[in-house]
């Protein structure tokens, strides 16, 4: 399962690490099986663990220094329902760094937004450096694989404002905007080298820049959509 294709056949994917396993637990992931040294099964309350040698846990690890304790989970499998989603969504344009997209899935958790739609081209969000990266914030968001051309105007029919993050001259700052004026609203944020294709950025409703006063050209997608989710909070229901 260190492969996409091998993933994606057994429908499965592995995490390593206190933090990460313990991150399932509590978010009651379904774990197929949790794997430890008889050491690191002792430092936490992991149920029944299947032990294993400080040799195979070396053979097993992706990271520098193994934690000792692994867990395979099932992928989910949630069904695509637009009328589901929650009033802000994130749709992503062929992300392919996988420390930007584990940057932006912990983000958009940190920021409320709750469904996270993964366009053609995007990095396996089960990359071992993606889950990383993302600490867990898989567990608290749904992440959706669609066609992107397709569902923009399925969401725009449901009522959501489709803003596409970059600079052209019809684009205007998001301090200005009104995107989420009517209560529902989509963010989408473009890949690192190419931005947002051509045929995503004619769909959207709107185009919005982030105003910068310093001398860079440009930000980090994922700081770009930290900014940009900031200034558009979803209403969380308590």
């Amino acid at each position: 399962m260190q492969q996409r294709r091998q993933r994606e056949k057994a429908q499965q994917y592995v995490i390593e690490g206190h933090h990460l396993v313990g991150e399932a637990l509590k978010a009651g992931a379904p774990i197929q099986q949790i794997y430890a040294t008889a050491e690191a099964s002792q430092q936490g309350d992991y149920g029944e663990v299947t032990l294993i040698s400080d040799g195979v846990a070396d053979a097993l690890r992706e990271t520098t220094h193994s934690q000792g304790i692994f867990a395979v989970v099932a992928m989910p499998n949630p069904e695509f329902d637009i009328a589901r989603l929650s009033q802000a969504v994130l749709l992503l344009d062929g992300i392919q760094d996988p420390g930007n997209l584990g940057t932006i899935v912990r983000t958009a958790d940190a920021f409320g937004y709750q469904d996270i739609l993964l366009g053609e081209g995007a990095v396996d969000p089960y990359n071992e450096k993606v889950l990383r990266a993302m600490q867990g914030s898989n567990f608290h968001v749904q992440l959706h694989a669609v066609d992107l051309e397709t569902v923009i105007p399925e969401l725009q029919a449901k009522h959501y404002r489709i803003g596409a993050t970059l600079l052209d001259r019809s684009s205007q700052s998001i301090r200005h905007s009104d995107l989420a004026a009517n209560g529902r609203w989509g963010l989408v944020l473009g890949n690192e080298g190419h931005g947002i294709s051509e045929a995503i950025a004619d769909l959207a409703d709107v185009h919005l820049h982030i105003p910068m006063i310093g001398q860079a050209e440009s930000l980090n997608v994922a700081i770009a959509g930290a900014v940009a989710m900031y200034q558009f909070p979803p209403t969380i229901e308590s």
